[in-house]
């Protein structure tokens, strides 16, 4: 069997595992013995990048140079760093994040004189659009590696918890990263794990709980500023690597100390635990609000929890267990306190399948699309209003296809315009000021018509998420295919690839 890594692109730490001799999901450590590494890049110069502690800890001093949480940025189209004249792309920094922990297993690999691995399987949110997801390829192009498959983050962390006594059950997925927070209803059945909701948000994560944190210790030491204020600051780098380290130690002790430098004057803060809870209690809240809309548009609401399994470094937080007991009756998993490194073991797992592996004990069934997608239509009481009325959801299987009718609008219409928008929502009918436009074109016979003529839609979605749509009236057709052609082409990813191996990481 082939062996293939299984990579945990993380926002705050990446960590990147294979099956062992053992037939076991086993991560491998990177070259400074630490299981997960800091995603962050700091740019010294034009051909010199640092990857992980190094970068992390020369965020204290540059921070201007420095490139972190940069997957919350992978959803925004343009988005771009300028570090001394280089322009700096979500694209570009997840690759050089990838090709850090790549290289270093492939060089512990080779000290235990084993051939290098090539090829991976790489974990994505489970609500990341087909943008996001393009773009993710793309960094692993970039990064040298090539990659099987996108796998969804709490897929991956149930295919790790699998074999661990969830056969029969339903049970939800908690996945409170760094930067991201998702939540998957799952079931297990028969070995075949099932995905029955999903929901998440990629701007609430664990450096949310720090910036509170450090805007209280601001506000409490007479400082009339916010981190956000401040933040490309040359202090503020350090100070959000100490406040870090303030909330770690909370998770541990009833009280903590976080002493900072701004300006060259030292301050100090006592914080107890219950008070650093009461300032982050809006933030819990809102992963509950995730979960509670996750349970709501579930395939089975009525359905109850039998199990939470809590993933993702944040969820070491002693308030998250806390407030998901007084909320739900069901146990609640931190198992092993590898909350961490769960992500990245499913996604071995998971690899190890695509390689022909055929002894793992579970299977992935039905998972589910990440967006909705309608057409642009008009209101028959008001024809000065509009809505989308949608023919894929969220919530269907990933694997989709389905037939639909609409009609003409008016007499006499000689063509009609077929606009296909991209929702978050899981509603049949939905206002267009919350979708967007991704395709549109025309579909013109030439000749008047009655209204009410029927106007068919068939669509389809494939494994990869690549949604197709047929659209056909008086015997003329178009069709569309949403599929993202991501920042860069082929010719630029193999340039950006050939540069990235002269940089150091």
């Amino acid at each position: 069997m082939e062996p293939i890594y299984g990579i945990d692109l993380g926002t705050t730490n990446s960590c990147i595992a294979t099956i062992g001799e053992d037939g076991l999901p086993t991560v491998i450590k990177n070259l400074e013995g630490k299981n997960t590494t800091p995603s962050v890049v700091f740019y010294e110069d034009e051909d010199g990048v640092f990857v992980g502690e190094e970068a992390k800890y020369s965020m204290n001093g540059e921070p201007e140079r420095s490139v972190a949480f940069i997957k919350r940025e992978m959803s925004k189209p343009g988005y771009t760093r300028d570090i001394d004249g280089q322009i700096v792309t979500p694209v570009d920094a997840s690759a050089l994040i990838l090709k850090k922990v790549f290289d270093d297993a492939n060089q512990q690999l080779s000290e235990d004189g084993k051939d290098p691995i090539k090829k991976a399987v790489v974990t994505v949110p489970a609500y990341f659009g087909n943008m996001e997801r393009e773009l993710t390829k793309q960094a692993a192009q970039i990064a040298g590696i090539e990659i099987l498959d996108l796998l969804n983050e709490p897929t991956a962390a149930a295919l790790n918890y699998g074999t661990k006594g969830l056969e029969g059950k339903t049970f939800m997925i908690y996945d409170l990263g760094g930067g991201t927070f998702d939540v998957s209803i799952m079931r297990m059945k028969n070995g075949v794990l099932d995905t029955l909701s999903t929901d998440g948000d990629h701007q609430l994560g664990g450096i949310d709980w720090d910036i509170s944190l450090l805007d209280y210790a601001l506000l409490t030491c007479g400082l009339d500023i916010t981190y956000n204020d401040i933040k490309d600051e040359r202090d503020a780098g350090k100070m959000l690597n100490d406040v870090e380290q303030c909330k770690k130690r909370l998770s541990k002790n009833d009280k903590a100390m976080f002493k900072f430098v701004y300006k060259r004057k030292q301050y100090t803060c006592e914080v107890s635990r219950s008070l650093f809870e009461e300032i982050t209690a809006d933030l819990l809240n809102k992963t509950i609000n995730i979960v509670n809309h996750a349970i709501n548009i579930s395939r089975d609401p009525s359905a109850n929890i039998d199990e939470i399994i809590l993933v993702g470094g944040s969820s070491y937080m002693p308030m998250v267990k806390e407030k998901l007991k007084k909320i739900f009756s069901c146990p609640i998993r931190l198992d092993n306190l590898e909350p961490d490194l769960a992500v990245a073991k499913g996604a071995a797992l998971h690899a190890s399948r695509l390689a022909g592996d055929k002894t793992t004990s579970v299977e992935i069934g039905n998972d589910m699309g990440s967006r909705s997608y309608g057409i642009l239509c008009i209101d028959c009481n008001d024809k000065n209003k509009f809505f989308v009325s949608n023919i894929i959801l969220r919530t269907d299987d990933l694997i989709h296809d389905s037939k639909h009718t609409f009609e003409t609008a008016f007499d006499g219409q000689t063509s009609v315009n077929i606009s296909i928008y991209e929702n978050k929502m899981t509603e049949k009918y939905v206002n267009p000021d919350l979708c967007t436009l991704v395709r549109s074109g025309d579909i013109n016979w030439g000749y008047g018509v009655p209204a009410h003529t029927t106007v068919s839609v068939v669509v389809s979605r494939s494994s990869d998420s690549t949604v197709k749509i047929w659209c056909e009236c008086q015997g003329v057709k178009i069709d569309f295919e949403l599929d993202y052609k991501g920042m860069y082409s082929d010719e630029e990813i193999e340039k950006k690839r050939k540069l990235l191996a002269t940089k150091i990481v």
